[in-house]
């Protein structure tokens, strides 16, 4: 496998940086989640589309030693992932190397906002995860979204992202990430912190700009703004348990859609 391109951008997480370290546990709920519902469903084969730096997936192959896992990103994972005993994949994820009703849990977090059509993602997803399958996919909630990230080309509300599922799934529940004590108070803090800096741009002369810059800018303020906001700071009263997943709503940070009944193409 190639070295990895993971350049900074502010958007991918980095576990060794303490300043997204609110970030971190935020998105290891929903992979703790899913370990309890693999170890509950006696899944053997797992995949997941989309996995960034890796730390998601090491963290499930230490949790289930007995399963597994397959790892498939257009990027290679940081060292912690690679020494982990899940097989990463480096590939296109519109045209995966994998066979058809394979797997028997399949994850896909925080990857379908980056996608200008979903449906070949969806369709790919699908098709890899056999009849008696779960998948789990997550997204940030528009809702209860800045609307900043440059990276994001559409993110969606809980009905929204359940019309776009159906095609696919013969069953979408809808529940979401959220955030209590601390943890929403950071979350609501970041987002007066951002707000107040957009005002500098009341006529959005920003998305105007080249998208080089664009997403420059956006790596930087990415960490003045949890500068300003003691993101290293608060992490130390900051724990999974403060980021529950339960029935999606308006707050929720994000959106966890647990799909059954995948449509297999004919």
């Amino acid at each position: 496998m190639s070295e990895p391109d993971l350049t900074f951008t502010g958007e991918r997480l980095h576990a060794e940086d303490a300043l997204f370290g609110i970030d971190l546990l935020r998105h290891r709920a929903a992979y703790q989640e899913a370990i309890r519902r693999v170890q509950a469903y006696g899944a053997q084969w797992i995949l997941e589309l989309g996995s960034g730096t890796g730390y998601g997936m090491a963290e499930m192959a230490e949790a289930l030693p007995n399963a597994n896992l397959v790892a498939v990103d257009r990027v290679a994972p940081l060292a912690a992932g690679r020494a982990s005993a899940a097989t990463f994949l480096r590939a296109d994820l519109r045209s995966l190397p994998l066979e058809a009703k394979v797997f028997d849990f399949a994850i896909s977090f925080q990857v379908i906002e980056h996608l200008e059509d979903p449906k070949p993602y969806l369709a790919a997803l699908a098709d890899r995860a056999a009849a008696h399958a779960e998948v789990l996919i997550s997204t940030p909630n528009a809702d209860f979204s800045d609307g900043e990230n440059p990276f994001h080309i559409h993110e969606y509300t809980s009905e929204e992202l359940r019309e776009t599922l159906l095609p696919f799934f013969e069953e979408v529940e809808m529940l979401g990430v959220s955030a209590t004590g601390e943890a929403l108070k950071y979350h609501k803090d970041r987002l007066a912190r951002i707000r107040r800096i957009v005002r500098i741009d009341p006529f959005g002369l920003r998305r105007q700009l080249p998208t080089a810059l664009v997403e420059f800018l956006f790596a930087r303020l990415a960490l003045i703004v949890r500068r300003g906001v003691g993101a290293a700071d608060s992490l130390s009263r900051i724990a999974l348990e403060n980021f529950p997943i339960e029935k999606a709503h308006v707050r929720s940070l994000d959106l966890f859609a647990v799909c059954r009944g995948p449509k297999h193409k004919r």
